[in-house]
């Protein structure tokens, strides 16, 4: 959908290079949603790491959790001009491209 409009884009390799910390933060922060929010909770790995979407665990945990298990970040996360939105539904990321 984004390789199809218009607008200049750059394709992160998250599992490569993960986000750090504030990153994660500032990505959170633009979504305006919990950590929880970022994660596959569906993913095999989640569950084979023993995580439950009840967990009590602080901000700066499950950001720590995302940074050593990269592959359970809910992707794609689009950010433009001080925009940031989750691309699941694939909509969301034209309600910000505008």
């Amino acid at each position: 959908m984004v390789k199809n409009s218009e607008v200049p884009f750059e394709v992160i390799e998250y599992l490569k290079a993960p986000p750090t910390k504030n990153e994660l933060k500032k990505i959170l922060k633009g979504l305006k949603r919990q950590p929880l929010e970022l994660f596959r909770t569906k993913d095999k790995l989640f569950k084979e790491l023993g995580y439950l979407k009840t967990d009590q665990r602080t901000v700066d945990e499950w950001l720590e959790i995302l940074i050593d298990n990269p592959r359970l970040l809910e992707r794609p996360v689009v950010a433009y001009q001080n925009k940031v939105e989750m691309g699941r539904p694939p909509e969301k990321v034209l309600e910000i491209l505008g």
